[in-house]
């Protein structure tokens, strides 16, 4: 999807809890082909879904887009949810057999081992997020792409993706810049020395408030980009609808680091990195017992 911005941390942990106590009080379920105890059956891929299941999406999303596309002609069924918690909960629940959303976002979530669920597949459907960048500033893009690509190759982003996440990616970002060297010009920034970058930081675990600081993947990403160009980096808030014109102007943020999708559309107001994070989509079913 574009964005997805339901996710609040309240939010998640209400739903833990109540789902917790769901489960804690109902009786083991038979294998009904839509849900509950899956028996000697076990989902490894889209392809083991059949006539009759039930799959959960969230509404209006990448995610519900691919499944009506691809599943609903096989004869399962689409449940769409109002909010991606939902539709989890409603995998914990038996109430369907496997969950289709963003990947990153499935694998927070089920990272909470006391769910129960594991990512089974990615579903390769080409979503990237990237940096964004004032268009009149190539070099300040160009360090972050050379900076980037050497945080991929030391480890440090595996590192990260696996404190943000729960687990290292299941398929890493691919260059398409072709920087292979830090420019050498100035990289002009509005605090010499310092990027400062502009996120709406209410996307955990991208990006998020907590205890008044700013944290998150993004966060930490760019904090070791910071390193490897020997810059210090600050992230600022701002409603992610304003970010792009807000880094048109130039004046508030040198950069957007903010789970930012890279479309066609967006890319003729800003210029972006390379991909930074592979946001495919993903099948998430309930552990096999």
């Amino acid at each position: 999807m574009s964005r997805f911005r339901k996710a609040l941390a309240l939010a998640v942990v209400c739903a833990l809890a109540l789902s917790a106590l769901a489960l804690g009080g109902c009786a083991k379920k038979e294998d009904t082909g839509t849900g509950g105890e899956t028996g000697a059956r076990v989902i490894k891929s889209v392809d083991d879904l059949k006539s009759g299941d039930k799959v959960g999406v969230q509404s209006g999303t990448t995610g519900e887009e691919w499944a009506k596309k691809n599943l609903a002609p096989k004869g399962v069924q689409v449940v769409p949810y109002d909010d991606v918690l939902l539709a989890f909960q409603a995998l914990q629940a038996g109430d369907v057999v496997g969950v289709i959303n963003d990947l990153p976002i499935s694998q927070d979530i089920v990272k909470d081992e006391t769910r129960g669920l594991e990512i089974v597949q990615e579903i390769k459907t080409d979503e990237t997020y990237g940096f964004a960048f004032n268009k009149n500033n190539p070099t300040l893009r160009d360090a972050v792409n050379w900076a980037l690509a050497e945080v991929i190759k030391d480890g440090t982003y595996n590192e990260i993706y696996k404190k943000w996440f729960g687990s290292e990616p299941m398929s890493m970002p691919e260059a398409t810049s072709g920087v292979s060297e830090k420019p050498a010009g100035e990289i002009k920034t509005l605090t010499p020395g310092k990027i400062i970058v502009g996120s709406d930081t209410a996307f955990p675990p991208f990006e998020n408030v907590e205890g008044g600081e700013i944290v998150g993947f993004d966060v930490d990403l760019m904090k070791a980009i910071g390193e490897k160009l020997g810059m210090d980096v600050e992230f600022k808030s701002y409603k992610f609808d304003a970010l792009i014109t807000g880094l048109q102007a130039g004046t508030e943020f040198d950069m957007v680091a903010s789970a930012m999708t890279i479309t066609e559309e967006r890319k003729q107001s800003v210029d972006f990195s390379d991909p930074y994070i592979n946001s495919n989509q993903s099948l998430a079913v309930r552990k096999a017992k």
